[in-house]
């Protein structure tokens, strides 16, 4: 059997192992009152689509015959539809494919998503496979650094940073200047250390390094050797861009933060990994935060990372298993917990939930704060936000909520 088509039978048999209302409760969703009418099972419509308002209580119906739970959204204007993996992709916290079918990287996480809801690693295919049908293993997935890309284009992209305007003078475009003042971390001295700043567009000059990152605030991504293997960019009008969608009724696709290569897979990177073996580093770590920190973006990192705190990104607010594991291992290694402390919103929040689980497969883990502690101070907070004098409160929180196990 070709592996694309174990693949497909892979992903037949999980949905249809995968009870509905697990799937529901792994993703923190609730779906209502489920009600059998005819071959359909009738409920309202539970699924981050972009609708604007509640909807009524049969506008999804699911095939309860179809061993892939075929459904369809039959509230007027949407006509979204699918398998349960769309429905699992319009679940799942992070962007979603907007009703069609999941690829790539996402596509993979909904596969373990449901692999661990039916409580297993894999399952057995339908068909036996005999010796001459066996493939050979698919090689892993892996991130070349810049230095060694086979790419000439892509090797003249290590000093990309020499292009950047750090400070906010009349060469930095206006949209940078805004994102510089309402982010004051970001210091020439930051921004040089962490190598990232306003990559401007070309203008009258002959350098074009950057390609579509050029109008963005970028990102060096460093390896675990601080070599870059890629340079990611940051959507300075995407506040302006994500209002807009909301108040067009979410129809369209959804605008992206963040803006990576091409190839590039950030699912198996840390941002800040280049840090996490140095001796100073994992010292702060053990003896002074107690816990390795783990936060959505680049910009929490790096603010913290200015108030003496150790923290590392998966640049989602969804860890994959990679990301998992090596963070766990990490955390072993220093002989620390792993502490999440993605954004106090609901989106953050969403996303804890599927992610401390899958940490949890891996070592201990620890929430560091929630919406409702020391009361409510720090709802719809970001970590990039916090103060100085504010982070022995919320680690004195973390403690007594230890102790109190």
């Amino acid at each position: 059997m070709s592996s694309e088509k174990a693949r497909f039978v892979e992903i037949d048999q999980l949905q249809q192992q995968a009870d509905l209302e697990d799937v529901c409760r792994f993703y923190g969703v609730d779906p209502g009152p489920l009600q059998q009418i005819g071959k359909d099972i009738r409920t309202r419509c539970f699924l981050n689509c972009g609708k604007c308002e509640e909807t009524g209580n049969r506008a999804i119906a699911i095939d309860s015959n179809s061993p892939v739970k075929r459904w369809r959204c039959h509230q007027y204007g949407c006509g979204k539809g699918g398998n349960l993996v769309t429905m699992c992709d319009l679940m799942k916290p992070g962007t979603n494919y907007g009703g069609k079918s999941p690829k790539r990287e996402r596509f993979i996480e909904i596969r373990e998503d449901l692999r661990r809801i039916i409580g297993g690693s894999s399952t057995e295919t339908t068909e036996k496979e005999t010796p001459s049908e066996v493939q050979p293993a698919e090689e892993p997935l892996v991130n070349v650094p810049l230095v060694n890309h086979p790419n000439e284009r892509a090797r003249g992209l290590i000093h990309l940073d020499e292009r950047f305007i750090v400070i906010p003078d009349e060469n930095m475009n206006r949209h940078a200047a805004a994102y510089v003042r309402k982010h004051p971390f970001l210091t020439p001295e930051v921004c040089r250390e962490h190598r990232c700043g306003y990559l401007p567009r070309p203008g009258s000059g002959d350098d074009f390094r950057g390609g579509i990152l050029q109008g963005d605030w970028v990102y060096c991504y460093p390896n675990e050797q601080g070599e870059p293997l890629a340079w990611f960019g940051r959507n300075l009008q995407y506040e302006k861009q994500h209002a807009a969608w909301v108040v067009g009724g979410r129809t369209e696709k959804e605008p992206a933060k963040f803006r990576f290569p091409k190839g590039f897979h950030r699912g198996l990177e840390v941002y800040g990994q280049h840090d996490w073996g140095k001796e100073d580093v994992q010292r702060r770590i053990r003896d002074e935060i107690g816990v390795l920190i783990v936060v959505e973006g680049p910009n929490d990192r790096i603010a913290l990372s200015t108030l003496g705190i150790d923290a590392f990104a998966i640049c989602s607010n969804v860890i994959t298993r990679e990301q998992a594991r090596r963070i766990s291992d990490q955390a072993r290694e220093i002989g620390v917990p792993v502490g999440v402390m993605f954004d106090n919103d609901m989106e953050g929040e969403n996303g804890a939930r599927v992610s401390i689980p899958l940490l949890a497969e891996f070592g201990p883990v620890q929430y560091i704060w929630t919406s409702a502690i020391c009361d409510g101070n720090y709802k719809n907070r970001q970590p990039e936000s916090v103060l100085l004098d504010e982070w022995p409160l919320i680690i004195n929180n973390l403690d007594v909520r230890t102790r109190q196990k």
